[in-house]
């Protein structure tokens, strides 16, 4: 029997959408302990996938998320050979968490230890399709923390493309750091980010970003968030993530945010949360905060506000990345 535990993770932007000094992508984002992906699996004679819920029943997954995790993991598996796979949380994915990376890596590491095929974790993502434009799940997964990725040679990546659609290699890590014990307070709203078919073609229609935004988005990263992340100053680390919602790639995801998510993030400036900025393409707000009460009282006033079917973490940083054996 294999179990794994992933982290999930906040997308805080991708770095250089311009490519002028012959590199792309490079991103920085922060794993999460909550809201990742627990998992089961065991070796079968056939692909299974089914969930477990809190009352202990066990249903067959969707068609369509079997056949998901059937493609995921089918050049995998030796042949003849299959996995029964087993889902102990909810996979909300197009959420803004990352869960479609940590749904990938989960269940391809189960297959590669069940079967002891002895692949390393940037070699389950290259053959998963994973990270190649964003590197900040596959390192959450593999190492938790606070990470900037080193993005991508243009000679390896055609074009601006999201990482569903891209064939390069995963990025790799260009830095990691623990990140401090403060709350990060992250908001959902039942909508769903964009994806697929309409993530690409958005890509295509903003890129190349200015170089100006470029390189004030570099700036704030290097000069501002490792800084305050190294110094543990909270306030620092909110005032640079608001900053990053208005230069580059970042400013482009943020204006095509529906109205209910864009209250998000005044609701959180307005209730003293330090920073609110949008993950990925959303529809997650993240903020933090270093007072558990603060923390509950701004949960209850976003979910007085926020629409039905809103979901509100209080999380902390997961500094390990993803927990599994055999």
């Amino acid at each position: 029997m294999f179990e794994i535990k992933t982290p999930s993770r906040i997308h805080m932007g991708l770095i250089d959408m311009n490519g002028g000094f012959g590199r792309l992508d490079g991103s920085v984002g922060l794993a999460l302990q909550d809201g990742g992906i627990s998992l089961r699996a065991q070796k079968a004679d056939a692909v299974t996938v089914t969930e477990r819920f809190e009352n202990g029943s066990v249903q067959p997954c969707s068609p369509e998320f079997t056949a998901q995790i059937t493609g995921l993991v089918s050049s995998l598996l030796p042949e003849n050979e299959g996995v029964e796979f087993e889902f102990l949380s909810p996979a909300r994915q197009h959420i803004g968490l990352g869960s479609g990376t940590q749904i990938a890596l989960s269940t391809a590491m189960a297959v590669n230890d069940l079967y002891s095929l002895g692949k390393s974790v940037k070699e389950l993502a290259q053959i998963t399709r994973r990270g190649g434009t964003s590197g900040i799940g596959v390192l959450a997964f593999e190492h938790g923390g606070f990470i900037v990725d080193s993005g991508h040679k243009m000679t390896d990546k055609n074009g601006f493309l999201p990482s569903s659609r891209s064939t390069a290699p995963p990025a790799d890590l260009l830095l990691r750091l623990d990140f401090p014990d403060w709350d990060i307070v992250v908001a959902i709203p039942p909508k769903v980010g964009i994806n697929g078919e309409e993530e690409k073609k958005f890509f295509q229609s903003v890129c190349p970003v200015p170089i100006e935004d470029v390189r004030e988005a570099s700036h704030i990263v290097l000069m501002q968030m490792i800084p305050s992340i190294l110094e543990q100053d909270i306030e620092s680390l909110g005032n640079a993530v608001n900053q990053l919602q208005k230069v580059g790639f970042k400013k482009h995801e943020v204006a095509v945010q529906p109205p209910d998510v864009k209250s998000v993030i005044d609701l959180m400036l307005k209730n003293g949360l330090h920073g609110a900025g949008i993950s990925s393409f959303g529809p997650a707000v993240y903020g933090f905060s270093e007072d558990r009460k603060h923390s509950e009282e701004l949960k209850s006033a976003l979910l007085e506000k926020m629409p039905a079917g809103s979901e509100v973490l209080i999380t902390k940083a997961n500094n390990k990345g993803a927990e599994y054996h055999v």
